[in-house]
């Protein structure tokens, strides 16, 4: 096998993932805004690997940090991708923080070059939020594969965690005054580094492009997602998930119900059931479920049925979603044809429960 260069490598690494980005953005930009921030991640990882190669020199420019901090901004945006992808809101505040950390590496490396700081010191700051962040992507990305049954983004969560870890060596051996070997091109360090970065863009990219493919597919009804096939065990524990994410955020409940929405599997013909079937399917709602089946067999969109029940509309879209996962229908007109069979459902309900105060009266009376 010829050995590798690393210089080649490094450019390599860095045009596949610029490389990838582009083809992203032009095939899979029907999927929406987490496929945009994945391409730009790696857009800007891609550059930054190669800014980090154009700069090195004895001494080193000020414009070489940029490189390093083109990388530490797209791992950034890449976490990003993965949380839109898993229907969280993006919130502001945090990434303002996120941005305003970026910032605060790049102008504290630049001050501690000014009073001539060590260079494993120099390294360890900008190696640090690197591996943090490459962890934490790890982490979470495991989360969301767990909770999704997604082998891509288990592969995608291993590579971040052997990326993470290695930079984490990396800021270790920095702050041990090895840093001084992160500057030769040719060295030992360099290699691996090299060689690690250059196999993570390309398995986390392609994983991801299987990913978005298999979503895009679901989407448009030509494959059955894998979570429709789950046991009622499975079915459970995603309920609980689903509970815990409503007592979180609204906007975060708002976008993972938009997920689920996007990824059901509409199957039921209510023109092919009995009136018994009808029943059994009605019966399975609760009350709240009830009114909304009602009101979505009239065609109102979730804010107007969130007004009508003076509800929110993340509530009403957790009700709705489950409402028609239990029919297995969700179009209006399906919802309508079972709208005589809820209606005297809900008159024999509310007979029964009325039914011994009106026994009760006429006894009273006759007493009297």
């Amino acid at each position: 096998m010829l050995p590798l260069d690393n210089v080649t490598t490094i450019y390599l690494t860095g045009f596949i993932a610029i490389a990838f980005a582009v083809t992203q953005l032009i095939l899979f930009r029907k999927k929406g805004f987490s496929a945009y921030l994945w391409a730009a991640g790696y857009l800007l990882m891609g550059l930054g690997y190669i800014v980090t190669l154009l700069n090195i020199a004895d001494p080193l420019p000020h414009t070489w940090v940029a490189g390093p901090i083109a990388v530490l901004m797209g791992s950034l945006v890449t976490l990003s991708s993965l949380g839109i992808w898993s229907g969280y809101a993006l919130p502001k505040k945090a990434s303002l923080i996120c941005l305003g950390g970026v910032a605060l590496t790049a102008t504290l490396f630049n001050f501690s070059r000014l009073f001539q700081a060590p260079l494993g010191s120099l390294e360890a700051i900008l190696l640090a939020p690197v591996s943090a962040t490459l962890i934490y992507s790890g982490w979470f990305a495991g989360v969301q594969a767990l909770k999704t049954r997604s082998k891509y983004i288990y592969l995608i969560s291993g590579v971040f965690w052997v990326q993470g870890v290695f930079m984490a060596l990396l800021t270790l051996g920095a702050l041990a005054a090895k840093g001084s070997d992160y500057i030769i091109v040719t060295s030992e360090v360099v290699y691996w580094t090299s060689l690690i970065n250059l196999g993570a863009t390309l398995v986390a990219n392609i994983a991801w492009s299987l990913q978005i493919s298999e979503d895009l597919l679901i989407k448009n009804g030509l494959v059955k997602p894998a979570l429709a096939e789950k046991s009622p065990a499975k079915d459970k524990s995603t309920e609980k998930t689903s509970f815990f994410n409503k007592e979180d955020k609204p906007a975060k409940e708002k976008s993972i119900n938009k997920k689920a929405d996007t990824t059901e599997t509409i199957s039921v013909n209510p023109d092919l059931l009995t009136d018994t079937e009808k029943l059994g399917l009605l019966e399975k709602l609760t009350d709240k479920e009830h009114e909304v089946f009602l009101l979505a067999a009239e065609g109102k969109k979730n804010g107007e049925i969130a007004s009508i029940l003076n509800s929110s509309e993340a509530s009403v879209k957790v009700h709705r979603s489950r409402m028609t996962g239990k029919l297995g229908m969700k179009k209006p007109e399906d919802l309508k044809k079972l709208i005589s069979k809820a209606v005297s459902v809900r008159e024999s309900k509310e007979a029964d429960q009325t039914l011994p105060a009106e026994n009760d009266s006429p006894d009273l009376f006759t007493k009297n």
